[in-house]
């Protein structure tokens, strides 16, 4: 028996005596409380006092045990459940355990280390960056566009304020209640009966069919990393004799399954690549005007220009303030799941795609630079910024490290200047970082900005760190706000959530 299995096997022991309904029960509870520990208490036997989980159970931790509970309860009889401070330290213990033995067949060289420091990182920080409803806005208009609502509706049988309506509904319904009936008629809000099935059945899962795509997880260095099916079907029907019943164990992998999750569903559509980013480079240049709404800089967008027989395209957006220029690429591509568990090759092909990025945003300069196309370079600094549209997590060595090599390696062949990563520093940042930043830019200039994150330590911080440590009291600037009507036309009934 290996020494993972051993760890393992006390979680598992614990949740075979279960009582399923109950334990998913308490899992939402348990989801509630971490998510809100000052108001929410933590499941607790009748009569019992009211105990803490601060600092022992975090909120990335409930999809992993929610995938154990519904894997192991017992669906008829069981009598324990995870109401009492004991039961649930006993589960995180082992599940502890059981990720610092994955850790050790993990780790095997110093390579190793750099690689679980981006594991951690994209199994942790997504669920550190706060209320979820600040990014939903970013992907109700980019899945909004018209380039790309009409591949959601046929590929879903919804339209994007359809399938965002039932998304915000579900979501504020389940802070009260665990359980949701999909059988509720939605059709005084214009969504009919048809449709609400087609999103339920797209969300949803029975317990007889999720238990052997759980099941598929082995218990190796892969367990707590691993692709977790709970993502794609965050809703469970547990009892046969009622399929409308539906549970959600994680809430917030409701709400992450309805914006960052729409991606998977559309990205193997023909064309989607193309509209989708076309629909990111837009949302991009939104941002841009809400940040200079009162002047401060010119925004510019790139007319196509002819070199030699082709046609180019350029930046995709231009910023010039009194201190610098700031040239923009977008790049709606993401770091895939093997890429972030699995590193190595895997790792180093996807940090390619952005390294091409990078030297095409050179290239796009070199040619402004020789009087190519309409925009004319001054004599201020200007700041290559590729903007990604969801996190990579460039923390640490690694990435840095792997980028600035593919970019060095990239330049020859493109027939660029050796020098430029000196001479012009490239900067990459993702859409959500960009956001929180993009007020302090304005605020202090793009040269100050950017120059003063490659001083000393600053250049392995991640952008809001910088941002916060370096430009203390400037408070960012508020896209929800600014994009309200975009949400009235989803939930006109409701208001911006608030933080």
């Amino acid at each position: 028996m290996t020494a993972i299995y051993e760890a393992y096997k006390p979680l598992r022991n614990y949740l075979r005596q279960c009582a399923l309904e109950t334990t998913v029960v308490d899992m939402w509870q348990l989801s509630q409380h971490v998510a809100n520990p000052a108001t929410i208490s933590a499941p607790r036997r009748a009569g019992e006092r009211p105990y803490s989980l601060d600092g022992q159970l975090f909120r990335w931790d409930l999809p992993i045990i929610a995938r154990e509970v519904l894997l192991h309860a017992q669906q008829r009889g069981g009598k324990k459940r995870l109401n009492s401070l004991a039961a649930i330290q006993k589960v995180v213990s082992s599940l502890r355990e059981t990720g610092n033995e994955g850790s050790k067949l993990r780790l095997t060289g110093q390579d190793d280390v750099f690689n679980e420091l981006l594991r951690i990182s994209h199994h942790q920080f997504p669920w550190q960056q706060g209320n979820i409803y600040r990014s939903l806005i970013r992907y109700l208009k980019t899945f909004g566009a018209p380039s790309v609502s009409p591949m959601l509706e046929k590929h879903t049988g919804l339209t994007v304020r359809e399938f965002f309506f039932l998304g915000f509904a579900l979501g504020g319904h389940l802070i009260r209640r665990f359980d949701i009936n999909s059988s509720q008629d939605y059709s005084q809000f214009g969504i009919s009966e048809e449709k609400a099935t087609a999103f339920f059945s797209r969300l949803s899962m029975s317990i007889d069919d999720l238990r052997p795509l759980l099941a598929a997880q082995l218990v190796d260095a892969t367990w707590e990393y691993g692709w977790n099916q709970l993502e794609a079907t965050p809703l469970v029907a547990l009892d046969p004799m009622h399929p409308n019943r539906l549970y959600c164990p994680v809430p917030d992998l409701l709400l992450r399954r309805f914006s960052t999750g729409l991606y998977y569903d559309l990205v193997k559509v023909p064309g989607f690549g193309n509209a989708f980013g076309a629909a990111f480079e837009a949302y991009v240049g939104e941002v841009l005007a809400v940040a200079y709404q009162d002047g401060f800089a010119t925004i510019l967008k790139e007319n196509p220009y002819p070199v030699g027989r082709d046609t180019h395209h350029g930046p995709d957006w231009i910023v010039c303030d009194a201190s610098g220029n700031l040239v923009v690429e977008c790049k709606a591509k993401r770091l895939t799941h093997a890429a972030r568990q699995a590193g190595d090759v895997a790792l180093r092909a996807e940090v390619n795609k952005i390294a091409e990025a990078v030297i095409q945003n050179y290239k796009n300069i070199r040619e402004a630079q020789q009087g190519l196309s309409s925009w004319k370079p001054n004599s201020h600094p200007i700041v290559p910024l590729v903007i990604t549209f969801e996190d990579w997590f460039f923390v640490g060595p690694l990435l840095h490290e792997l980028l600035e090599k593919s970019v060095r390696s990239q330049l020859p062949g493109a027939g660029l200047d050796a020098q430029l990563m000196e001479s012009m520093p490239y900067a990459v940042m993702s859409c959500r970082e960009f956001e929180l930043c993009i007020g302090a830019v304005k605020e202090r200039g793009i040269a100050k900005f950017f120059q003063g994150k490659r001083k000393g330590e600053y250049l392995q911080w991640m952008w809001p760190d910088y941002m916060r440590h370096e430009y203390k009291g400037l408070t960012p600037i508020n896209f929800q706000k600014a994009f309200e009507a975009d949400w009235r036309k989803v939930i006109p009934e409701t208001a911006m959530p608030k933080d």
